[in-house]
């Protein structure tokens, strides 16, 4: 399907172009396509109309239908849960919904500290480096949001439980 499909949509609106886009399928799988020579006038102008939106081919005088469909519907499934917003191992795009910025901050203290661990800043400012362009802000986020607790004096960092 192309870039911009309001074409293609605008041609498909039209009944009178629907249907013969549809004869034109039906006969070009039967291996006996529409001869265009044969088509009256405003069928022909037709068939120009959807062969400019790639639904038809015209070969030799001979109408072929073309399928602009299939590779846009077996494209790979749209991304849920976070993986709307991390791509690569690295988020790109921070939540605007609460919920999802929530499973966000999770995935990324899972990342920070590993359950039973215990980390200095540094290292969990590092590992969160890998994940986000701002680690010290996510730092903070974590712990004010409870994903990470710190010590008394702020130095060691653990997942909470």
């Amino acid at each position: 399907m192309p870039a911009d499909p309001r074409p293609l949509l605008a041609v498909l609106a039209d009944d009178a172009r629907r249907l013969l886009f549809a004869e034109a399928t039906v006969a070009a799988s039967r291996l006996a396509p529409l001869d265009v020579e044969r088509l009256p006038a405003v069928d022909r102008r037709r068939i120009d109309a959807l062969e400019r939106v790639g639904l038809v081919e015209v070969v030799d005088g001979l109408v072929w239908a073309r399928d602009p469909f299939t590779a846009t519907l077996d494209r790979a499934p749209s991304r849920e849960g976070i993986e709307r917003f991390v791509h690569d191992g690295r988020i790109r795009d921070w939540p605007r919904r609460p919920a999802d910025r929530m499973a966000l901050m999770g995935w990324a203290a899972e990342r920070a500290v590993a359950a039973g661990e215990e980390v200095d800043e540094p290292t969990v400012t590092a590992r969160l480096a890998a994940v986000w362009r701002d680690p010290a802000t996510l730092r903070r986020d974590l712990v004010d949001a409870g994903f990470l607790t710190r010590d008394a004096e702020g130095r060691a960092y653990r997942r909470a439980e």
